[in-house]
């Protein structure tokens, strides 16, 4: 049986195949900015729900001692604190601290006093807003003590 011919050029050039290598490096370049961006994101978005988490339990807190917790911000060097403070009872205050889960989001500003009364569970209205460079949630406490939260560009968030 005679042998079929075969091309001595089987496989790819060095250009084909740096040319396939430029393309996976940009690909991979776009995606890791998207990643980063996209981890960003669900960090704050995790510090919104930690802070509406904590807002919750000072709500309770509250309720079930019959009791006034205020809030407030402090800072401490760069990072800025979310402090509540219970109301003085024969010389006792209580103090809870929040702060950022993740050092690149921060407590961006309080609007309003948000306060908790411990009577039927109301509160002073007002909202916090959490956030970074890319993206900013807003908790929000209601008159009547409810708390939720949404990111600060959507229009329903007020």
């Amino acid at each position: 049986m005679p042998p079929t011919s075969r091309s001595s050029y089987s496989g790819f050039t060095l250009i084909e195949i740096l040319i396939v290598m430029l393309i996976i490096s940009l690909l991979a370049g776009v995606g890791s900015r998207a990643l980063s961006q996209w981890q960003q994101r669900q960090q704050v978005k995790a510090n919104a729900s930690d802070l509406a988490y904590f807002l919750n339990r000072l709500r309770q807190q509250a309720t079930w001692y019959h009791t006034t917790i205020a809030l407030a911000a402090e800072t401490q060097g760069e990072v800025t604190y979310l402090v509540a403070k219970s109301e003085s009872r024969t010389g006792f205050v209580q103090r809870w601290v929040w702060k950022p889960l993740s050092p690149n989001v921060r407590i961006i500003a309080i609007q309003g006093e948000p306060s908790f009364y411990g009577k039927r569970g109301t509160a002073w209205p007002g909202s916090i807003e959490v956030g970074n460079q890319l993206v900013q949630w807003r908790i929000i406490v209601s008159a009547q003590g409810r708390i939720r939260y949404c990111q600060r560009q959507e229009e329903e968030c007020g």
